[in-house]
């Protein structure tokens, strides 16, 4: 069995025409699909420890992780819990502008 280093592998890839194009686009895919349970583990960080950080149970981290609706207040704790901060951004694709969104300012007095 050849093996082949990583670094000539990833040159090889790279060196296609339009490659870096498309990882850039394939990596942008895979980080707008990652699940809360996937960055908690990648992490290396339990429902329970997580948990005990937050001052929940393990039951309700398990139920926000499979919630399709969660509030932005809880999202941003459960960020904060693993060392992460939560930034929102509004995407207007007709435009092709994006304006990043911070829920509660309220600067006009």
């Amino acid at each position: 069995m050849t093996r082949s280093k990583f670094s000539r592998l990833r040159a090889a890839v790279v060196a296609k025409p339009g490659a870096v194009e498309r990882l850039a686009g394939l990596r942008a895919e895979t980080l707008e699909e990652i699940r809360l349970y996937e960055l908690r583990h990648g992490e290396a960080i339990s429902q329970a420890e997580l948990a005990g950080r937050l001052d929940l149970t393990q039951g309700a981290i398990s139920k926000l992780e499979h919630s399709d609706d969660v509030r932005v207040s809880t999202l941003r704790q459960y960020l904060e819990a693993l060392g992460a901060r939560l930034e929102l951004v509004a995407v207007f694709d007709d435009e092709d502008r994006r304006v990043p969104i911070r829920p509660g300012c309220n600067d006009a007095a």
